[in-house]
Protein backbone atom coordinates (compact mmCIF):
# COMPACT_ATOMS: atom_id res chain seq x y z
CA UNK A 1 0.00 0.00 0.00
CA UNK A 2 2.84 2.40 0.85
CA UNK A 3 4.35 1.96 -2.64
CA UNK A 4 1.00 2.81 -4.23
CA UNK A 5 0.99 6.05 -2.23
CA UNK A 6 4.59 6.77 -3.25
CA UNK A 7 3.71 6.10 -6.89
CA UNK A 8 0.71 8.39 -6.51
CA UNK A 9 2.91 11.27 -5.36
CA UNK A 10 5.45 10.60 -8.13
CA UNK A 11 2.59 10.63 -10.67
CA UNK A 12 1.36 14.00 -9.39
CA UNK A 13 4.87 15.37 -9.72
CA UNK A 14 5.04 14.25 -13.33
CA UNK A 15 2.05 16.43 -14.14
CA UNK A 16 3.50 19.60 -12.68
CA UNK A 17 5.82 21.69 -14.90
CA UNK A 18 9.33 21.94 -13.49
CA UNK A 19 9.02 18.91 -11.22
CA UNK A 20 11.15 15.84 -11.96
CA UNK A 21 9.40 12.50 -11.49
CA UNK A 22 12.78 10.90 -10.83
CA UNK A 23 13.59 13.46 -8.14
CA UNK A 24 10.31 12.65 -6.40
CA UNK A 25 11.13 8.95 -6.76
CA UNK A 26 14.36 9.70 -4.90
CA UNK A 27 12.28 11.67 -2.38
CA UNK A 28 10.14 8.60 -1.81
CA UNK A 29 13.22 6.37 -1.51
CA UNK A 30 12.26 4.13 -4.45
CA UNK A 31 14.56 5.30 -7.25
CA UNK A 32 17.57 3.00 -6.84
CA UNK A 33 15.47 -0.11 -6.27
CA UNK A 34 13.20 0.66 -9.22
CA UNK A 35 16.18 0.97 -11.58
CA UNK A 36 17.62 -2.26 -10.17
CA UNK A 37 14.40 -4.27 -10.51
CA UNK A 38 13.73 -3.00 -14.04
CA UNK A 39 17.25 -3.88 -15.19
CA UNK A 40 17.15 -7.29 -13.48
CA UNK A 41 13.53 -8.16 -14.19
CA UNK A 42 14.31 -11.50 -15.84
CA UNK A 43 16.39 -12.68 -12.89
CA UNK A 44 13.96 -11.49 -10.18
CA UNK A 45 10.52 -11.56 -11.81
CA UNK A 46 8.52 -12.20 -8.63
CA UNK A 47 10.34 -9.58 -6.53
CA UNK A 48 10.37 -7.09 -9.39
CA UNK A 49 6.63 -7.36 -9.96
CA UNK A 50 5.94 -7.19 -6.23
CA UNK A 51 7.94 -3.96 -5.95
CA UNK A 52 7.22 -2.24 -9.27
CA UNK A 53 3.53 -3.05 -9.75
CA UNK A 54 2.22 -0.99 -6.78
CA UNK A 55 4.39 1.95 -7.86
CA UNK A 56 3.09 1.70 -11.41
CA UNK A 57 -0.51 1.50 -10.23
CA UNK A 58 -0.05 4.60 -8.07
CA UNK A 59 1.56 6.56 -10.92
CA UNK A 60 -1.12 5.58 -13.47
CA UNK A 61 -4.01 6.36 -11.09
CA UNK A 62 -2.46 9.72 -10.27
CA UNK A 63 -1.84 10.74 -13.88
CA UNK A 64 -5.16 9.55 -15.35
CA UNK A 65 -7.63 10.38 -12.61
CA UNK A 66 -6.01 13.41 -10.99
CA UNK A 67 -4.80 15.40 -13.99
CA UNK A 68 -7.86 17.62 -13.78
CA UNK A 69 -7.46 18.12 -10.03
CA UNK A 70 -3.80 19.07 -10.37
CA UNK A 71 -4.64 21.42 -13.23
CA UNK A 72 -7.30 23.00 -11.00
CA UNK A 73 -4.89 23.38 -8.05
CA UNK A 74 -2.21 24.88 -10.29
CA UNK A 75 -4.77 27.24 -11.79
CA UNK A 76 -6.35 28.37 -8.50
CA UNK A 77 -3.62 27.76 -5.90
CA UNK A 78 -0.41 27.68 -7.93
CA UNK A 79 1.95 29.13 -5.30
CA UNK A 80 0.61 26.93 -2.49
CA UNK A 81 0.78 23.76 -4.62
CA UNK A 82 4.27 24.46 -5.94
CA UNK A 83 5.69 25.28 -2.50
CA UNK A 84 4.43 21.93 -1.22
CA UNK A 85 6.29 20.10 -3.99
CA UNK A 86 9.38 22.22 -3.44
CA UNK A 87 9.26 21.02 0.16
CA UNK A 88 9.12 17.41 -0.98
CA UNK A 89 12.25 17.96 -3.06
CA UNK A 90 14.16 19.88 -0.35
CA UNK A 91 13.49 17.01 2.02
CA UNK A 92 15.56 14.67 -0.16
CA UNK A 93 18.82 16.65 0.18
CA UNK A 94 20.12 15.06 3.43
CA UNK A 95 19.74 11.51 2.12
CA UNK A 96 21.47 12.36 -1.17
CA UNK A 97 24.43 14.11 0.47
CA UNK A 98 25.19 10.87 2.32
CA UNK A 99 25.99 9.25 -1.05
CA UNK A 100 28.50 11.91 -2.15
CA UNK A 101 32.28 12.10 -1.76
CA UNK A 102 33.89 15.48 -1.09
CA UNK A 103 36.19 15.04 -4.09
CA UNK A 104 33.12 15.03 -6.37
CA UNK A 105 31.77 18.44 -5.25
CA UNK A 106 32.87 19.94 -8.58
CA UNK A 107 30.27 17.74 -10.31
CA UNK A 108 27.55 19.30 -8.16
CA UNK A 109 28.58 22.79 -9.28
CA UNK A 110 28.93 21.86 -12.97
CA UNK A 111 25.57 20.03 -13.16
CA UNK A 112 23.87 22.85 -11.24
CA UNK A 113 25.13 25.51 -13.65
CA UNK A 114 24.39 23.49 -16.81
CA UNK A 115 20.86 22.44 -15.88
CA UNK A 116 19.96 25.85 -14.43
CA UNK A 117 21.11 27.53 -17.66
CA UNK A 118 19.18 25.08 -19.84
CA UNK A 119 16.04 25.50 -17.73
CA UNK A 120 16.13 29.28 -17.74
CA UNK A 121 16.85 29.45 -21.47
CA UNK A 122 14.19 26.89 -22.40
CA UNK A 123 11.79 28.03 -25.12
CA UNK A 124 8.11 27.34 -24.50
CA UNK A 125 6.12 26.96 -27.72
CA UNK A 126 2.75 25.48 -28.69
CA UNK A 127 2.80 22.65 -31.21
CA UNK A 128 0.16 22.86 -33.91
CA UNK A 129 -1.34 19.48 -34.87
CA UNK A 130 -0.90 18.88 -38.60
CA UNK A 131 -2.95 15.71 -39.03
CA UNK A 132 -0.19 13.72 -40.76
CA UNK A 133 2.80 11.46 -39.99
CA UNK A 134 4.72 14.40 -38.52
CA UNK A 135 2.32 14.33 -35.55
CA UNK A 136 3.14 10.65 -34.91
CA UNK A 137 6.88 11.37 -34.96
CA UNK A 138 6.51 14.41 -32.68
CA UNK A 139 4.45 12.51 -30.10
CA UNK A 140 6.81 9.53 -30.15
CA UNK A 141 9.63 12.00 -29.47
CA UNK A 142 7.45 13.50 -26.72
CA UNK A 143 7.10 10.02 -25.20
CA UNK A 144 10.88 9.63 -25.28
CA UNK A 145 11.19 12.95 -23.45
CA UNK A 146 8.68 11.70 -20.89
CA UNK A 147 10.93 8.69 -20.33
CA UNK A 148 13.94 10.95 -19.83
CA UNK A 149 12.07 12.95 -17.19
CA UNK A 150 10.90 9.73 -15.56
CA UNK A 151 14.35 8.17 -15.26
CA UNK A 152 16.90 11.00 -15.16
CA UNK A 153 16.88 12.80 -11.78
CA UNK A 154 16.45 16.57 -11.92
CA UNK A 155 15.03 16.57 -15.44
CA UNK A 156 11.36 17.54 -15.70
CA UNK A 157 9.55 15.74 -18.51
CA UNK A 158 6.84 18.41 -18.46
CA UNK A 159 9.49 21.10 -18.93
CA UNK A 160 10.90 19.14 -21.88
CA UNK A 161 7.42 18.74 -23.38
CA UNK A 162 6.80 22.46 -22.95
CA UNK A 163 10.00 23.13 -24.88
CA UNK A 164 8.56 21.45 -28.00
CA UNK A 165 5.05 22.67 -27.24
CA UNK A 166 3.22 19.36 -26.69
CA UNK A 167 2.63 19.48 -22.91
CA UNK A 168 -0.88 20.96 -22.91
CA UNK A 169 -2.03 18.76 -25.79
CA UNK A 170 -0.81 15.57 -24.08
CA UNK A 171 -2.07 16.39 -20.57
CA UNK A 172 -5.48 17.33 -21.98
CA UNK A 173 -5.67 14.10 -24.00
CA UNK A 174 -4.73 11.98 -20.96
CA UNK A 175 -7.05 13.85 -18.58
CA UNK A 176 -10.03 13.31 -20.87
CA UNK A 177 -8.80 10.01 -22.38
CA UNK A 178 -9.33 11.37 -25.86
CA UNK A 179 -7.48 11.35 -29.19
CA UNK A 180 -5.71 7.99 -29.40
CA UNK A 181 -3.69 9.39 -32.31
CA UNK A 182 -1.82 11.39 -29.67
CA UNK A 183 -1.89 8.98 -26.72
CA UNK A 184 -0.72 5.82 -28.57
CA UNK A 185 2.44 7.32 -30.18
CA UNK A 186 3.20 9.02 -26.86
CA UNK A 187 2.99 5.70 -24.98
CA UNK A 188 5.12 3.95 -27.61
CA UNK A 189 7.81 6.63 -27.32
CA UNK A 190 7.71 6.43 -23.52
CA UNK A 191 8.14 2.64 -23.46
CA UNK A 192 11.02 2.74 -25.97
CA UNK A 193 12.67 5.53 -24.03
CA UNK A 194 12.36 3.70 -20.72
CA UNK A 195 13.89 0.52 -22.13
CA UNK A 196 16.92 2.42 -23.40
CA UNK A 197 17.48 5.02 -20.67
CA UNK A 198 16.99 2.68 -17.69
CA UNK A 199 19.84 0.51 -18.97
CA UNK A 200 22.12 3.54 -19.26
CA UNK A 201 21.22 4.85 -15.79
CA UNK A 202 21.62 1.36 -14.28
CA UNK A 203 25.12 1.08 -15.75
CA UNK A 204 26.11 4.54 -14.48
CA UNK A 205 24.87 3.75 -10.97
CA UNK A 206 26.82 0.51 -10.97
CA UNK A 207 30.09 2.03 -12.19
CA UNK A 208 29.94 5.61 -10.87
CA UNK A 209 27.55 5.53 -7.92
CA UNK A 210 28.93 8.50 -5.94
CA UNK A 211 29.57 10.63 -9.00
CA UNK A 212 26.03 10.04 -10.28
CA UNK A 213 24.64 11.22 -6.95
CA UNK A 214 26.82 14.33 -7.15
CA UNK A 215 25.28 15.15 -10.52
CA UNK A 216 21.82 14.37 -9.12
CA UNK A 217 22.33 16.83 -6.26
CA UNK A 218 23.37 19.56 -8.69
CA UNK A 219 20.28 18.87 -10.81
CA UNK A 220 18.09 18.81 -7.71
CA UNK A 221 19.39 22.16 -6.44
CA UNK A 222 18.88 23.75 -9.85
CA UNK A 223 15.35 22.32 -9.95
CA UNK A 224 14.55 23.99 -6.62
CA UNK A 225 15.89 27.34 -7.87
CA UNK A 226 13.93 27.14 -11.14
CA UNK A 227 10.73 26.16 -9.33
CA UNK A 228 11.14 28.99 -6.83
CA UNK A 229 11.66 31.52 -9.63
CA UNK A 230 8.67 30.16 -11.55
CA UNK A 231 6.48 30.06 -8.42
CA UNK A 232 7.02 33.65 -7.38
CA UNK A 233 6.44 35.01 -10.88
CA UNK A 234 2.75 34.65 -10.05
CA UNK A 235 0.94 37.38 -8.16
CA UNK A 236 -0.32 36.09 -4.84
CA UNK A 237 -1.26 37.12 -1.32
CA UNK A 238 0.72 36.96 1.91
CA UNK A 239 -1.84 34.43 3.18
CA UNK A 240 -1.12 32.11 0.25
CA UNK A 241 2.63 32.46 0.83
CA UNK A 242 2.16 31.68 4.53
CA UNK A 243 0.02 28.60 3.77
CA UNK A 244 2.51 27.57 1.08
CA UNK A 245 5.44 27.80 3.49
CA UNK A 246 3.54 25.66 6.04
CA UNK A 247 2.86 23.07 3.32
CA UNK A 248 6.49 23.25 2.20
CA UNK A 249 7.58 22.36 5.74
CA UNK A 250 5.04 19.51 5.72
CA UNK A 251 6.47 18.38 2.38
CA UNK A 252 9.99 18.30 3.85
CA UNK A 253 8.68 16.22 6.76
CA UNK A 254 6.85 13.82 4.43
CA UNK A 255 10.05 13.26 2.42
CA UNK A 256 11.99 12.47 5.60
CA UNK A 257 9.33 9.93 6.66
CA UNK A 258 9.34 8.19 3.28
CA UNK A 259 13.13 8.09 3.26
CA UNK A 260 13.10 6.32 6.64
Amino acid sequence: MINILKGFIIGIGKIIPGVSGAILAISMGVYDKSIYYINNFKDNKKESIKYLLPLGIGIIISIIFFSKIINFLLDKYYVITMLFFIGLIIGTIPSITKEINKKDYYLIIISFIIFLSLSLLGVKNTYIIKGNIIDIVIFIISGFMEAIGTVVPGVSSTALLMTIGTYKIIISSIANITNLKIIVPFIIGTILGLLIIVKIIGYLFKKYHNKVYSVILGLLLSTIVVMMIDTFKYQTTMLNIFIGIILMIIGIYISSIFEK
